[in-house]
């Protein structure tokens, strides 16, 4: 990260300048590196807070705003489920009370904070859900992934999760929180690597022009968004997300490049949407898939059937068979990459 300087905006969202803001002399003598540190606790201490005391106000609050109709697809609902509760805790207000999970924690912790540490811990109230792509970036170097609002097209720093699959393009929804020099998202984020980026940012126009913005209608947008992602058959058959986190997964592991990754995944979403397949086990279809982009994209020679099966767990044939139904009903699509 590069030294924030004294005339730079100040990271933490306020709109001053940094030297007037949280670079300025706070009252509490600690230095950003604490400050961040103390932030991160806070930010701990409130979802433990809240899930320890308000577990059933936010089960009753997910019922309130629910808008989906994902049929019986369980993945689907627990997604949208957690999606929910990043924007219960900023921005429904309980049941019998008028004010929200932050704003109780908030009076509590409040008064003993100070200095640039209350400053920046009061801004999270104000941080609405958005849309943004992750950017360019080397895994082997960069501690820190950039990622840019789809709507305001600003960019931000979030900490790079070791084990975290981040694909560079894809799309992440989620409420970014300031902290000294960087954000990070609010208990998750909820990733939308199936879908297209046009569609859900025409979706996220839609719902941020109407009164009361993403902050009111963040429900209805992201059930709106998790459908684009799906046709008919998948609202039926969580398997073939299965096979997309699976093939993604094996060949992060293996570095290969995100744009390579994303290509095998618009080959493995147009098939599904045109055969509508039907299967029980994801790893044949995986490694199937797998193998077809390593032969189209990486013109690997070198790599058989029989490895890729061996790392599936699943047998040659099984692989086999599925590379040519893949093979057979993308051959227009696969020529237009060789």
């Amino acid at each position: 990260m590069s030294k924030i300087r004294r005339n730079d905006p100040c990271p933490c969202g306020s709109g001053k300048k940094y030297k007037k803001c949280c670079g300025a002399p706070n009252k509490s003598g600690l230095n950003p590196q604490v400050v961040t540190q103390r932030l991160y606790q806070l930010h701990q201490l409130f979802i433990s807070f809240v899930m320890s005391n308000y577990e059933k106000t936010i089960q009753e609050q997910i019922k309130l705003h629910d808008k989906s109709d994902f049929k019986e697809n369980d993945e689907i609902v627990n997604v949208y489920h957690t999606g929910l509760t990043i924007w219960i805790l900023l921005h429904a207000t309980s049941l019998n009370q008028q004010q929200t999970l932050f704003d109780i924690f908030s009076r509590k912790i409040a008064p003993k904070l100070s200095g640039s540490l209350k400053q920046i811990f009061s801004t999270w109230a104000n941080a609405v859900p958005s849309v943004y792509e992750i950017q360019p970036f080397d895994p082997e170097e960069e501690k820190f992934v950039t990622v840019k609002d789809l709507q305001t097209k600003e960019t931000y720093n979030i900490p790079r999760q070791e084990n975290d699959d981040y694909i560079e393009g894809s799309l992440v929804v989620g409420t970014l929180l300031p902290f000294v020099d960087h954000h990070n998202f609010l208990y998750s984020m909820i990733k939308l690597y199936r879908h297209e980026k046009a569609a859900v940012l025409d979706l996220y126009k839609k719902y941020a022009a109407e009164k009361g913005g993403m902050k009111q209608h963040f429900p209805d947008f992201l059930a709106d968004a998790l459908v684009l992602g799906m046709s008919g058959n998948e609202l039926d058959n969580e398997m073939y997300e299965k096979v997309t986190q699976l093939f993604a997964n094996h060949l992060v592991n293996k570095d290969i490049h995100d744009e390579t990754i994303l290509n095998g995944i618009k080959l493995w979403n147009k098939y599904c949407k045109e055969e509508k397949p039907s299967f029980q086990k994801i790893e044949p279809y995986a490694a199937a898939l797998e193998y077809l982009v390593q032969k189209t994209f990486l013109n690997n020679t070198s790599l058989t059937q029989s490895q890729v099966a061996k790392e599936y767990e699943t047998s040659p044939g099984t692989v086999s068979t599925n590379f040519r139904k893949l093979s057979n009903a993308l051959e227009s699509e696969i020529k237009q990459y060789q």
